[in-house]
C-alpha cells in the first residue's frame, strides 16, 4: 500500500477443520478462509483472493486481527498460502511456532519459491505440500517440507500406498486428508500415514440390529424424557439424582463460564429459577451426551459449536426460536453419538415436527439455519451466505468464532 499501512477486510469468513495424529489425538487445525479486501458483498471463490501481495496482506491482517488464540487456541494452525505470500514474505507476519503453511498444489516451483521456501524453513516455520501428486518438480521442495497431504479420495488406496512408498525417503510426515470413515482411518493407518484430517470421527460406526448398545441407550431415553413436553422440575430433579455422576456432570456444567450465572448453584430447582427449565433441559442433555464412551472429544466440541452457532444465527431470525436452534444443533450429531442411521434415532424422540424435517431434510427455518451453520463449518462460503438469506457474512463469521470460544468452555466443564 502507498502509505505503508495493510488493508483490512471488511468480510473474514474463517473455519477450522481438526486434524489427528496417529493416537487420534488433536495435532492441530486446518483455517479455511476466505475475505473480501474491498468489502464488497460478494467473496472471492478463491481462499485468497486473485493470490496477490494485497490480499495475502489482508488475510494475514486478518488472522492477526482474529488471533490464533480464539480459533485453534495452542495448537498448530494450517494455512493455505499462495506462491505470492511465500515469496512476499508476508508470512513474516504470522509466528512460525504457531503455523504451518500449505503451499498451493498449483503454484509455479521455481527458484525463486524454492529459495523463499527454504528462507521460511530456516526461520523455523514448517512447510505443507498440500494436494500433492508425485511429480519431479516437487523434489527441491520435498527436502524443505516438513509435511505432505494426501487427497486419498482423489488418489485411491493404490496411489496411497505408491506416494507413501515414494516418499518415505525424504522423512515427511504424510497427512491425509478427506478422511469419511473409521474404516478409512484404519486403513490408512495402517498404511503409515502420520495426520488425518476429515470428519470421520463425526460420522457413526453402524452397529447391526436396532438397539444401540450399552450406555447409548440409557442416554436416549434420558433424552426422551427430557423432550417430553409435559415433563416437570421435580421429573427432570428425580432423573437426574437417580445418577451421581450425571448429577456431577450437570453441576459442572451450569456453574462454568459457559453458562455465566452470577452465583454458584447445588440445586436443579435453584438453576431452574437462573435461567429457566429448557436451558436446563438443554445442559441435562448436553451431560448426557458428554459422557458416552468411546467417542472422540472433538465430536462434543464440534456439537457445542454447532449448537451454539445455530443459537446465535437463529436469535438474529425473528422467525425462530433461539432454544429450538441450540436443541437442532445439539440433536444433529446423534448419529454419530449413537452410532445408528439419525431417522433411526430420532424417531425414539418425542421431538417437534419442525425440528425433526429441519434435521432430516433441512426443510423450515431452523432447516436453512443448519445448511448455513453446516455450510460454514465446511468453508463452504458461497453455499452458506446464500442458506443464511439476510444474514450478513461479518455476522456468521462472528458467530462462528464465539461458537468455537464457547464451546472449548463448555467441553473443559463436561470432560
Amino acid at each position: 500500500m502507498e502509505d505503508g499501512r495493510l488493508p483490512v477486510a471488511t468480510h473474514v469468513m474463517v473455519a477450522r477443520q481438526p486434524i489427528f495424529d496417529r493416537q487420534r489425538r488433536v495435532h492441530g487445525y486446518e483455517l479455511l478462509y476466505r475475505g473480501d479486501p474491498h468489502g464488497g458483498d460478494q467473496l472471492n471463490e478463491a481462499v485468497i483472493a486473485d493470490g496477490d501481495e494485497a490480499t495475502a496482506h489482508v488475510v494475514t491482517a486478518a488472522l492477526m486481527d482474529i488471533g490464533l488464540d480464539r480459533i485453534v487456541q495452542r495448537d498448530p494452525a494450517y494455512i493455505n498460502v499462495t506462491r505470492d505470500f511465500i515469496v512476499s514474505r508476508a508470512a513474516l507476519a504470522l509466528p512460525p511456532e504457531r503455523v504451518v503453511l500449505e503451499i498451493l498444489e498449483d503454484v509455479k516451483v521455481d527458484a525463486t519459491l524454492i529459495d523463499a521456501a527454504r528462507e521460511l524453513a530456516l526461520m523455523g516455520y514448517r512447510l505443507a505440500l498440500d494436494d500433492f501428486v508425485l511429480a519431479p518438480c516437487w523434489e527441491p521442495l520435498l527436502e524443505i517440507a516438513s509435511v505432505v497431504k494426501l487427497d486419498v479420495l482423489a488418489l485411491g488406496p493404490d496411489e496411497v500406498a505408491r506416494h507413501v512408498a515414494a516418499l518415505s525417503p525424504y522423512g515427511v510426515r504424510l497427512l491425509a486428508e478427506k478422511v469419511e470413515s473409521l474404516s478409512d482411518f484404519d486403513a490408512l493407518h495402517a498404511a503409515g500415514c502420520d495426520y488425518f484430517q476429515g470428519y470421520f470421527f463425526a460420522r457413526p460406526n453402524l452397529v447391526s440390529g436396532s438397539r444401540p448398545p450399552g450406555n447409548r441407550l440409557a442416554t436416549l431415553r434420558l433424552l426422551s424424557r427430557l423432550q417430553d413436553p409435559a415433563i416437570s422440575i421435580e421429573q427432570i430433579t428425580d432423573l437426574v439424582s437417580q445418577d451421581p455422576a450425571l448429577s456431577y456432570r450437570l453441576m459442572r456444567f451450569i456453574n462454568s463460564a459457559a453458562v455465566s450465572l452470577p452465583r454458584r448453584v447445588t440445586s436443579i430447582h435453584r438453576a431452574v429459577v437462573l435461567i429457566g427449565l429448557e436451558a436446563v433441559k438443554r445442559w441435562v442433555s448436553l451431560a448426557a451426551l458428554s459422557r458416552v464412551e468411546d467417542k472422540h472429544a472433538e465430536l462434543l466440541q464440534l456439537t457445542l459449536t454447532r449448537a451454539r452457532m445455530m443459537e446465535l444465527v437463529c436469535a438474529l431470525d425473528p422467525r425462530n426460536d433461539p432454544s429450538a436452534g441450540f436443541t437442532v444443533g445439539l440433536f444433529s450429531t446423534l448419529d454419530a453419538f449413537m452410532d445408528q442411521p439419525l431417522a433411526r434415532v430420532l424417531a425414539q424422540l418425542p421431538l417437534a415436527q419442525e425440528v425433526t424435517s429441519a434435521l432430516l431434510r433441512g426443510e423450515g427455518g431452523y432447516g436453512r439455519a443448519l445448511l448455513t451453520v453446516l455450510a460454514y463449518e465446511r468453508g463452504q462460503w458461497d453455499r452458506a451466505c446464500r442458506a443464511a438469506e439476510s444474514i450478513a457474512a461479518d455476522d456468521l463469521a462472528s458467530h462462528y468464532t464465539e461458537a468455537v470460544q464457547w464451546a472449548r468452555t463448555a467441553t473443559y466443564a463436561a470432560l
